[in-house]
């Protein structure tokens, strides 16, 4: 799946923010087969209402009972529709234990073992329905303590007469943000589904808005175009800042090479080259990226020709082309 054509938001009530968010789902007794299914909707139902996609907000699911089991990671790419579909056919586990302590272990060295969006808010949604025995608790405290060191924000949604309610302040006094929602049943996730998604929209930054590099005109032209040509009718002067960037990898060769360098050379020899005119750069590039010529230097069409024939051939065994066209934004067009 690859996001050009990303999948919306079905509501206009959403969030668009850098968010990872993981759902931690009950799967023990404490909830009938029923409650689950609705849960599962709730679940879909925020799904529906956030920005999904590796660029903004990315979800993890993960059941929990004696163990784990993780539904969706946050780096699968799928489009947001199958991840619902995905959480929609979630299993009802039943079991007679779901142990908060170990999906909290689990939440904490594997879904956030590796931080691979430091920019991104990162949220354990922990819907929680029973009781862990106290034999099982004991490590509750030392892995809370460990997400907040790893900058993961713990946000408990209680539900149920059967849910732990000191367990719960404990996971809250972890951490400012650890605010704890309190339900009576699973019938009070819709109407408090907006009021959490708000809390956890608050808690993100905002997407940057893109950067638009330069213009770039890429010129393509087999070796029998090359050849001389008659002088073009006389145009008006231009002030322009124009970059060539020039590959020079294994794969074009240096016979290719040097005919794309003459092509540039006559191109040049066309226009109107000078200080208080257009002003030309040259990069050359491969695995690296060569500077030929600047616009610091001086802009006069003879001296810029003469830096294009001197030009010389570099090989390379990979052609890094997002490299070379970075430092044209950084470097070249840079105030």
């Amino acid at each position: 799946y690859v996001e050009d054509t990303p999948e919306p938001p079905l509501h206009d009530f959403h969030c668009s923010k850098l968010l990872d968010l993981v759902f931690l789902l009950d799967g023990s007794s404490r909830l009938s087969e029923a409650e689950f299914e609705v849960l599962k909707v709730f679940v879909v139902g925020m799904m529906e209402r956030l920005h999904i996609s590796q660029k903004r907000i990315r979800v993890a699911l993960v059941e929990y009972h004696e163990g784990s089991h993780a539904y969706l990671q946050l780096r699968d790419r799928k489009r947001p529709s199958e991840l619902r579909r995905i959480a929609s056919q979630v299993k009802y586990a039943g079991s007679t234990v779901a142990s908060t302590t170990e999906v909290l272990k689990y939440t904490l060295f594997q879904i956030f073992s590796k931080i691979d969006r430091p920019e991104a808010s990162r949220v354990a949604l922990l819907l929680t329905a029973s009781q862990e025995p106290p034999r099982l608790a004991r490590n509750l405290a030392r892995y809370a303590q460990g997400l907040k060191k790893k900058k993961v924000i713990l946000v408990p949604v209680g539900i149920g007469p059967h849910v732990n309610l000191k367990q719960i302040h404990l996971i809250e006094k972890q951490a400012p943000e650890n605010k704890a929602f309190v339900l009576s049943s699973v019938d009070e996730l819709e109407q408090r589904r907006d009021e959490i998604i708000s809390y956890l929209c608050d808690l993100a930054p905002e997407v940057p808005a893109p950067t638009q590099p330069p213009p770039v005109a890429q010129v393509t032209m087999g070796p029998e175009h090359l050849g001389a040509s008659s002088p073009g009718p006389k145009r008006n002067s231009m002030i322009l800042d124009v970059v060539f960037v020039l590959e020079g990898s294994d794969q074009i060769g240096e016979a290719n090479f040097n005919r794309s360098r003459e092509f540039m050379e006559e191109v040049i020899q066309r226009m109107d080259v000078g200080q208080d005119a257009i002003h030309i750069t040259v990069l050359q590039y491969s695995y690296t990226v060569t500077v030929e010529a600047t616009f610091r230097e001086t802009q006069s069409k003879g001296d810029v020709l003469q830096r294009v024939r001197e030009i010389r051939y570099q090989g390379g065994n990979s052609t890094n082309t997002g490299l070379a066209l970075q430092y044209v934004s950084e470097h070249s067009f840079s105030a």
